[in-house]
């Protein structure tokens, strides 16, 4: 008859950490686990509390001045050139549980060969970081979610401001195809759409799916030009890059999609209280285990939605 349960035959005394020596609040260390989340920590903004995340904005020219001469007389009327974006304040939690037999089982140093407190920690960790990462690439289903790079990218009402009504608050956003074809010219004419010159405002980050980067990377293969991207997230990784720039890739961009991102404007905004806290482990009045969650709040925004663009549409 087989064995149903798995008991070890040695005892480590050292792995065994009583659950009082766990930490109530958990260590940022979530946002180095994947390309998106590590792009954003650059940009990550803590802000004590408040009732929503609000930018200013220029939303037109100011025309009001000219040339002179002598006794000409002068405007003194400034026209209104300002308005404001406001974002709302999002939260995400994982829940972390344990019975009381649970806990029982896994206590004293003979029995305990890891802690099972420890173990269930680290699942959430990782199921909350699998979370974040893809509520911020594309949109997925239910509400109060987090904004997502395709909704950021494009034309439509992003915060209170409608880009279907205001030009300035619209992405450039291209339907390409056959990235054989036009991949690379396509890129290239979105870049310089978004940039405010030669050399200010352009992307600093390329980002797409592994198909699509693969479609790219063909067309750098014969050129040899896999060199260091120098991204500042991830320095000394060997990256793709494109006009000096890295490409990457990250796991939940959705199909036939490329950004090109300006993260210069972009915050990863996060309450200073929230930020991946562990709440205490509470018992309810009729059940024999207790129950934490580990809690985040904040949202992705951006405060100049024109340098960013998006290719749609791309195939092989």
């Amino acid at each position: 008859m087989a064995n149903e349960l798995f008991i070890p035959t040695s005892f480590d005394s050292t792995t065994a950490t009583s659950i009082a020596d766990y930490s109530k609040t958990i260590t940022d260390n979530i946002y180095n686990s994947n390309v998106l989340l590590r792009l954003l920590k650059e940009r990550k903004r803590m802000i004590d509390g408040g009732v929503s995340i609000v930018y200013p904005l220029i939303k037109s020219d100011q025309n009001a001045g000219g040339f002179y001469l002598g006794y000409d007389m002068l405007n003194t009327t400034q026209p209104d050139t300002e308005t404001q974006v406001e974002y709302r304040w999002q939260n995400v939690y994982e829940p972390i549980q344990l019975s009381r037999d649970e806990e029982r089982i896994n206590s004293g140093a003979e029995h305990k060969i890891i802690s099972l407190i420890g173990e269930k920690i680290e699942r959430s960790e990782l199921a909350i970081q699998k979370r974040l990462e893809q509520a911020l690439s594309t949109p997925i289903a239910g509400a109060n979610n987090l904004i997502d790079l395709e909704t950021m990218v494009g034309t439509g009402t992003l915060g209170t401001v409608a880009g279907g009504t205001d030009a300035y608050w619209q992405s450039t956003v291209t339907a390409s195809g056959s990235f054989a074809a036009q991949g690379l010219s396509d890129m290239t004419t979105a870049s310089y759409a978004v940039a405010s010159s030669a050399d200010e405002d352009r992307p600093n980050l390329y980002f797409t799916n592994k198909t699509i980067f693969q479609y790219f990377e063909q067309t750098r293969l014969p050129l040899e030009r896999i060199q260091n991207g120098n991204l500042t997230f991830n320095a000394g990784a060997t990256n793709l890059t494109f006009k000096g720039v890295p490409v990457v890739y990250g796991n939940f961009v959705g199909s036939g999609l490329m950004f090109g991102l300006n993260t210069r404007y972009m915050d990863l905004c996060v309450d200073t209280e929230t930020d991946f806290k562990m709440t205490p482990f509470v018992m309810p009045v009729n059940q024999t285990a207790k129950v934490a969650f580990i809690l985040w709040r904040g949202n992705n925004v951006t405060m100049n939605r024109r340098r960013h663009f998006k290719l749609t549409g791309i195939t092989a």
